[in-house]
């Protein structure tokens, strides 16, 4: 559903279903956003934000995380004191919303 709206708005996109290959991914081919939910299998997305924060080549890509993992447990505080540029609530967030953020966000 993002993927489509994304791709309908001219943005190209790369997918990854879990943690550690969305880490790969990025390093070798490091994009210009990335989207990151927090809820993943195989290393969940602080983890992913840890490392992409702990390299050189990753450090400053901006992450947007988009996930229903909202309010536990200082989580969000957790993230922003890692550098997200957002944080927005998978369950509120429709497609077009999610284009329009990304706009506002890679036209910084």
């Amino acid at each position: 559903m993002y993927r489509m709206g994304l791709e309908a708005g001219g943005w190209p996109v790369e997918i990854a279903y879990d943690g550690e290959s969305g880490l790969n991914q990025a390093l070798a081919d490091p994009p210009a956003l990335i989207l990151l939910d927090l809820l993943l299998p195989r290393m969940d997305g602080f983890d992913v934000l840890r490392r992409l924060r702990s390299n050189p080549s990753t450090q400053d890509i901006p992450v947007l995380v988009v996930s229903n993992a909202s309010g536990v447990g200082g989580r969000e505080d957790e993230a922003r004191k890692l550098g997200i540029v957002d944080w927005m609530v998978k369950a509120n967030t429709t497609p077009a919303t999610l284009l329009s953020r990304v706009g506002k966000i890679l036209a910084d």
